[in-house]
Order: structure tokens, then C-alpha cells, then sequence
């Protein structure tokens, strides 16, 4: 009967650890340190996404509101209210179909450049540059109800006008005069395309 508390007594002693304890036990903390680590970098990852879709938010609610806004394009109130023109620079009154600038006389003249611009909400874009031949020229148009400019420029020659005409009537729409003191000037006018 002795011998059951001498066993049990060194049963139950402290035992130092084995190596493979000890390396058990080290490779058990490295990984307890790895893992809060990445449970760190989450918690940044997560706040850097919060601040992104906060950010998103204020976007989108910026977004929703400009499209809210009605957008007038230029040609509305240019049709409620065209300026007046002048010499040299004709502005049609009405909307213009299938737009084409033609030269009033059947004399020699000099090369007419025309340099065709779009007017929008964003601002003024080139669309094309055309030559006005002896027939005249039909001007490249690429949005139906916009507002147009064409500016056109020649070297001093005779004096002649220039003419906008509707393409599909054949009807003047605007007049500008080509005088030796003035070799250039513009078109304004709201086109649409012949379809």
C-alpha cells in the first residue's frame, strides 16, 4: 500500500518539458502572434473599405443630383431668342435642315475654309473643317438640335456672299458677305441632319 502514494506522488510531480513540448509550445505562440497580426491588418482593411464606401456614398448621392438637374441644351434659348446678324456673321432664325453653305456668285473666287463647331453644355467641340467647292458644300452635322458655329475664312478676293441654305428646302436660312477688308466670319445656326 506504500507504494501507490510513492507513484502517485511521482505521477503527479512537476516534470520538466521535453524538447518536442518546448518547440510545440514555441511554434504554438509564433503562430498566436501571425494570427493577431492578420487580425490587425483586418481591422485596417476594414476601416480603409468603410472610408471608400463613405466616400462612394458622397459620389453617388453627387451623381443623383446632377442628374436630377435638367440640362437645357444651348440651341433652346439660341432659338427662343437668336442675336442679330450682321455682315459677317449670319445667324439663321430657323432651324436648319441638312445645312449647306454655298457662294452667291459664278466668278472666280478664292479657297473658302469653313471650320464646322458644335455648342454644348460641356463646351465648344471641332466636328470637321470642310473647302467650299464651286457647288457649295454640305456641312458635317453629328447631333440633331444642336447648336452650330461655322466659321469660315478666305484670302481677300471679290467681293461676294456667302450663303447658308436648308438642304432639304433649299431655302436661305443665313447671309454673310465676303469684302475685300473682310475675309472671315461665321455661321450660327440650330441643324438637324436629312434622314
Amino acid at each position: 500500500m506504500l507504494a501507490i502514494p510513492v507513484v502517485l506522488a511521482a505521477l503527479l510531480a512537476p516534470q520538466a518539458p521535453t524538447s518536442d513540448e518546448s518547440a510545440l509550445r514555441a511554434e504554438l505562440e509564433r503562430m498566436q502572434s501571425k494570427v493577431s497580426a492578420l487580425e490587425t491588418k483586418m481591422r485596417q482593411r476594414d476601416e480603409a473599405l468603410d472610408d471608400v464606401k463613405g466616400g462612394l456614398k458622397v459620389v453617388e448621392a453627387g451623381v443623383a443630383e446632377l442628374r436630377s438637374r435638367p440640362v437645357t441644351p444651348p440651341s433652346g434659348p439660341f432659338m427662343a431668342a437668336p442675336p442679330p446678324s450682321s455682315d459677317a456673321v449670319g445667324v439663321a432664325k430657323t432651324v436648319v435642315f441638312a445645312p449647306r453653305i454655298e457662294a452667291d456668285t459664278l466668278k472666280r473666287r478664292d479657297l473658302v475654309i469653313l471650320k464646322v463647331r458644335r455648342v454644348d453644355a460641356s463646351g465648344v467641340q471641332l466636328i470637321g473643317e470642310r473647302e467650299l467647292g464651286e457647288e457649295g458644300v454640305d456641312l458635317p452635322i453629328d447631333q440633331n438640335g444642336a447648336l452650330y458655329i461655322v466659321d469660315w475664312s478666305t484670302t481677300e478676293g471679290p467681293t461676294y456672299n456667302l450663303v447658308l441654305r436648308d438642304g432639304t428646302s433649299s431655302q436661305t436660312a443665313a447671309t454673310a458677305q465676303v469684302r475685300v477688308q473682310q475675309t472671315q466670319g461665321k455661321f450660327i445656326f440650330v441643324g438637324y441632319r436629312a434622314e
